[in-house]
């Protein structure tokens, strides 16, 4: 898949990379992190360039992240209530609306980098919420900094070894998804085990 994904810059370049962000940012199961990563080793070779990546890169997660929200905003609980058909797409949402209501802001700049498989989720959640537009942007905005800045520098770093660091990074991701998860569920039980003794 990684050699498809490298074909695919090599011959479209920032139209793939723009177009994959933003879907990206919709819930769309498409690699962009992977992408940026392997855009960074294209930089690193000399194929493309850093500043033109970069722009294209924010400017396409700042309006991606955007776009998700204001559906989210628009969508409310008929949005809700239509992801509720598919046992999936209701868990991931439930699943952001939780750790929204743990995290905040701080939530929505993590799920930009550090766990990033929830981040869409959150932009949909963080709208359907009426979490603050202002906010929301803020968080989101820093979060992007750090997702674009850290993955295509990573891409520059390992030019050679790109293709590994991607993939471990996407494992990382989910990894710690993951265990978030567990964290989260666990709190939950154990107060509600606690709830069942007072009784």
């Amino acid at each position: 898949m990684t050699d498809l994904l490298m074909q695919l810059i090599a011959d479209y370049g920032l139209i793939v990379l723009s177009a994959s962000i933003v879907l990206a940012c919709l819930a769309l199961p498409l690699p962009s992190s992977i992408l940026l990563v392997l855009s960074g080793a294209f930089v690193g070779s000399g194929d493309l360039d850093l500043l033109a990546v970069v722009i294209v890169a924010f400017s396409s997660a700042v309006i991606g992240d955007q776009i998700a929200y204001f559906i989210g905003a628009k969508g409310g609980d008929a949005l809700e209530a239509r992801l509720a058909n598919s046992p999936k797409r209701s868990k991931s949402i439930h699943r952001a609306k939780a750790f929204s209501a743990k995290w905040g802001g701080i939530g929505v700049f993590l799920s930009r980098w550090l766990v990033a498989p929830i981040g869409p989720w959150v932009n949909y959640a963080s709208g359907m919420g009426d979490y603050h537009w202002r906010g929301f942007t803020f968080w989101a905005f820093l979060g992007e900094i750090i997702w674009v800045g850290g993955y295509l520098s990573l891409g520059i770093i390992f030019s050679a070894n790109a293709e590994a660091v991607a993939e471990l990074l996407t494992d990382i991701s989910w990894f710690l998804l993951g265990a978030l998860g567990m964290f989260v569920l666990g709190r939950k039980l154990l107060k509600n085990a606690r709830k069942a003794v007072k009784k």
